[in-house]
């Protein structure tokens, strides 16, 4: 059962003052996302997810939240096919270089600006974006990068990845320090020794009401980082391929 927080399932605004994306009844996560089957979505699905999302500033405002000493986080969405993530940065905050465990991913900027590190097959940078408000990237399976608040301000993303939940797998500190690339690959050990699993689910809700109203599990906000290692069992190693 797909699991969608609660704040994704209110009244949509009047059409005067709400985004193009919730107008005239038009779901801000259509249908053909929330499948319990797997099924892998494109990039281009992905882009128009994320990028609707941001643009409900009154859906995803009063959730977020900036907290200096860690990057605060929460889950908006798992299904089947996709699961996207509300993340708040504080400047200086920064993720570790990582993969997306051969999935799909895409980002949109909601509010602030973020760097992107671009990284090669041996870890290291090759070159940086700067993502702006407003700003949606798309990211092929084999891409490889790390987000960085760079600025002074705060700033607020919105992430999808499909397939959902693959093991994420990141540059080796212990390597890295030694400036010994890491071809991709190649098994790679975790930098971290404990890894958790993603949050508990929470209580069942109708989405909607009266007879036949869809039935959508809540996503609790996750006790671990939606950028940390996650368990490698069955992670596919990357192949060469479109990094957008």
């Amino acid at each position: 059962m797909p699991l969608i927080h609660p704040a994704l399932l209110q009244p949509v605004q009047p059409a005067s003052t709400a985004p193009a994306a919730t107008r005239a009844g038009v779901p801000l996560v259509p249908e053909r996302f929330l499948v319990d089957e797997p099924r892998e979505l494109d990039l281009p699905d992905l882009r128009d997810l994320v990028a609707g999302l941001a643009a409900a500033e009154h859906l995803w405002q009063p959730l977020v939240r900036h907290d200096p000493r860690r990057r605060w986080y929460t889950r908006l969405v798992l299904s089947g096919a996709v699961e996207v993530w509300l993340i708040g940065w504080c400047p200086g905050q920064q993720t570790d270089i990582h993969d997306h465990g051969g999935a799909l991913g895409a980002l949109a900027v909601a509010a602030g600006v973020l760097d992107e590190d671009e990284c090669g097959r041996d870890w290291s940078i090759s070159r940086t974006r700067r993502h702006g408000t407003g700003a949606v990237a798309g990211f092929g399976t084999d891409h490889v990068h790390r987000i960085v608040n760079r600025g002074q301000l705060r700033a607020t993303t919105i992430h999808a990845y499909s397939p959902p939940e693959l093991p994420l797998r990141y540059a080796p500190r212990q390597l890295a320090s030694l400036d010994q690339p890491v071809p991709l690959d190649q098994p790679v050990p975790l930098d971290r020794a404990d890894v958790a699993q993603r949050g508990a689910r929470s209580a069942v809700v109708a989405a909607g009401a009266g007879a036949g109203a869809a039935r959508v599990t809540t996503a609790a906000p996750p006790a671990t980082d939606p950028f940390a290692p996650r368990p490698r069992a069955g992670h596919p190693r990357l192949t060469s391929g479109m990094s957008v």
